[in-house]
């Protein structure tokens, strides 16, 4: 049973904007480190390619690796503010705590049209196809249904994005705002 493509790209909407806004802070040391290290090692790559291109043509003034060199550089300190979820398996407890808190608090606050989204309801879905579509998604995405602890880390963050949604809907139904 595979995550369909419409709630797949709503969660990640989702995701990425949780993580600009409340996770990033979070992690300004740990992406510090990182950003650190994917520059040495991208820098170093490119300078090696650089130095290639500059033999290989006989160029002086070695154009290609002065180019190159920073824009490995440039571009592997950008590469650890994308979101990776072997970074967030990878933080401390207490910080992965956070994080967690931070996005069920974001999916608690979502919009009635996002949340629904979120399962691929539309707006005059009935509370069955909500119970419905949590139960697929509870399923698919509990933390323990993970093959790896890599991937529980996966598993926890959307498993509590859809519970905090489904919350949100169930309570959207009892003030009478859903069905529209």
């Amino acid at each position: 049973m595979g995550a369909s493509e419409g709630a797949s790209e709503a969660f990640h909407r989702f995701l990425r904007r949780v993580w600009q806004r409340d996770i990033r802070p979070l992690l300004s040391g740990v992406q510090a480190d990182r950003r650190a290290r994917y520059a040495r090692a991208g820098g170093k790559a490119a300078a090696a390619a650089g130095l290639l291109l500059d033999g290989a043509l006989r160029l002086r003034g070695r154009p290609f690796t002065r180019f190159l060199t920073v824009m490995g550089s440039s571009l592997g300190a950008i590469a650890p503010d994308v979101f990776e979820w072997d970074l967030f398996a990878r933080l401390k407890p207490e910080q992965r705590s956070a994080a967690e808190g931070r996005v069920e608090r974001a999916a608690r606050e979502l919009p009635d049209a996002e949340a629904l989204a979120l399962f691929e309801l539309s707006p005059s879905a009935t509370r069955d196809d909500l119970r419905s579509a949590w139960r697929g998604a509870a399923q698919r995405w509990h933390p323990d249904k993970a093959p790896d602890e890599q991937q529980r880390a996966e598993h926890q963050v959307r498993f509590l994005t859809y519970q905090a949604a489904y919350e949100r809907l169930t309570e959207a139904f009892d003030e009478g705002r859903l069905p529209i």
